[in-house]
């Protein structure tokens, strides 16, 4: 069983060629940048070659969102690892609550990555009162998941295996439980890495998307979840993966984790220059 690509040529580009031909412009941006190379250089210190490292990314068009995401796989580039973890709102509404495939691959224009089955039999069996839930069709339909892929494959990773979630329950208790039930299922003898994704303030103005983007942030930041649902009431409607950033935020606690850097953050106005209207975009690192 295949989850096949759908959302190529609409949030990233169609074909192999031009998906690499992007990729490699988004990192290009970023090491044509003494200062962001320098930053990164910096942000790699504190990986001390850890097993279990946690990554927030966006998820908009590359054209909007690349190149925070870049920031953040820049680093992913250069850590030994095949496993990951790639954890979604649910942007339809149509999961029961937190969602697992039973689909053996998904595909993409750069080829099939392998489901890693026994992780997701692993959090299905650890899951308390049926809380995660073999769903496929909710992930046919959402574009999060496969927006990052790409990405992923374009570092080429042996042994590639991938976990994918929908989260669409993401109260405060909901993702601390999934954030706990995520880390007890982590391969002794594995490295792996978590990436969540999240956008952040929808359609306000460049100063006003910066101005609660950075309260934000600034929570997630403390690794505070508390503080963090504080902040997150208040704009839940314009913000579409607090819960996954709570469940991060969690998991990375869990396995030793308790410090978050700011890799990135712009909004869609730093794009196309339009400011009136805009969606606000960051990447972090957990450590």
């Amino acid at each position: 069983m295949i989850r096949e690509h759908s959302f190529n040529g609409v949030f990233y580009p169609k074909d192999y060629d031009s998906l690499i031909r992007e990729i490699e412009k988004l990192f290009d941006i970023i090491d044509s940048s003494e200062e962001y190379r320098q930053f990164l250089r910096m942000v790699e210190g504190y990986l001390n070659k850890k097993k279990i490292l946690s990554f927030i990314v966006p998820h908009g068009s590359y054209k909007y969102s690349g190149i925070a995401s870049a920031f953040a796989y820049a680093l992913i580039k250069h850590i030994d690892c095949s496993n990951f973890i790639i954890l979604s709102s649910d942007h339809k509404g149509t999961s029961p609550g937190i969602s697992v495939t039973d689909d053996e691959y998904w595909n993409t224009p750069l080829g099939k990555v392998k489901i890693h089955d026994s992780m997701t039999n692993d959090l299905i069996k650890k899951s308390k009162k049926d809380c995660i839930r073999l769903d496929s069709f909710s992930f046919k339909i959402d574009h999060v998941i496969e927006t990052q892929l790409p990405f992923i494959q374009s570092l080429q990773k042996d042994n590639l295996k991938i976990l994918p979630i929908l989260q669409k329950n993401q109260d405060k208790e909901t993702s601390i439980r999934l954030g706990k039930v995520l880390s007890s299922i982590l391969p002794s003898d594995e490295s792996v890495v978590l990436i969540s994704s999240s956008n952040l303030t929808h359609y306000l103005s460049h100063d006003e998307c910066c101005r609660i983007d950075n309260q934000v942030l600034s929570e997630a930041l403390s690794m505070n979840i508390d503080s963090f649902y504080q902040i997150v009431e208040k704009y839940s409607h314009i913000i579409c993966g607090y819960g996954c950033i709570a469940s991060t935020i969690e998991f990375s606690k869990m396995v030793g984790n308790s410090d978050a850097i700011l890799l990135k953050h712009m909004t869609s106005g730093d794009s196309d220059g339009n400011k009136t209207s805009v969606v606000g975009y960051a990447s972090m690192i957990m450590v």
